[in-house]
């Protein structure tokens, strides 16, 4: 049985509106070996941007819409993660978090989801409206960035229309209409049927696949509107370079009030 470590949730007023039996999971199991010394002690999810955790600002985001229901799958330091939620998700680790990967670390959050479901992935800073663009549409969504994708790491998307073809890091970039940002909307009845995707996934073997693997089976026979947000501020956190433009560039322009290049502070004291 994966061993849950719960949490008491926090219940405070919403600011936009939002489907009251939403939840969300937040994928945050890996360590981000790319990005070196800087997760040594502690994952990627509580690296500092602005003087406050990744997992911190994805956790207020969900807040901000009105989603308070929110399950959180780590593996890597789990204690640290957990301890860092204060309170506001439930946490379920994820003991195999060195030898899978995102589809994984999200078919175990499959008992705690009974309604609609955000899923995020925890390396992702991104500006609140990406979040309020999903949950305007009644329709199962995610967010894309048609300005972006030619990269090599890039998780690729193919659309016909605003529907979702396929979504791979190998698509030929000549078929390639965007890059998903990681941040996903389902129904009750479509998150019941990503989750199916992904045991039927797991059980051929492939526990080392991205969440993207069950994404694509599922869009075969289901329609997945691409909800583009490329004029809104985002970064995916994998390497360096990556979080000093997340501290010193986007940041600043998703919080105007943030000073660039102001120091960041690590979180001491992680228990593995």
């Amino acid at each position: 049985m994966d061993e849950q470590i719960n949490c008491r949730a926090r219940f405070q007023q919403s600011q936009t509106q939002s489907d009251p039996e939403t939840q969300a999971v937040i994928l945050a199991a890996g360590r981000g070996r790319r990005l070196g010394a800087h997760v040594e002690e502690f994952p990627k999810c509580l690296l500092q941007v602005g003087g406050r955790t990744l997992l911190d600002h994805q956790l207020s985001m969900l807040s901000a819409a009105g989603i308070y229901d929110v399950t959180v799958v780590a593996g890597y330091h789990h204690n640290a993660v957990a301890r860092a939620t204060r309170g506001r998700a439930h946490v379920v680790r994820n003991r195999h978090w060195a030898t899978t990967n995102s589809l994984y670390s999200f078919w175990l959050a499959r008992h705690r989801i009974s309604g609609p479901v955000v899923v995020m992935n925890c390396d992702v800073l991104a500006d609140q409206r990406v979040l309020t663009r999903l949950l305007e549409s009644s329709l199962s969504c995610f967010a894309y960035d048609s300005s972006s994708g030619a990269d090599d790491e890039h998780m690729k998307v193919e659309l016909s229309g605003d529907i979702l073809r396929s979504m791979s890091k190998t698509l030929d970039v000549s078929v390639t209409n965007g890059e998903n940002v990681g941040i996903l909307k389902f129904s009750a009845a479509d998150a019941r049927g990503l989750f199916e995707q992904a045991a039927a996934i797991l059980k051929r073997g492939g526990n080392n696949k991205w969440l993207a693997a069950a994404v694509h089976a599922f869009a075969r026979d289901n329609a997945l509107v691409g909800v583009d947000v490329n004029e809104l501020t985002w970064i995916e956190i994998d390497y360096q370079e990556d979080l000093e433009a997340a501290r010193n560039q986007i940041w600043p322009s998703i919080e105007p009030g943030h000073r660039p290049g102001q120091k960041q502070f690590g979180l001491p004291g992680a228990v593995s």
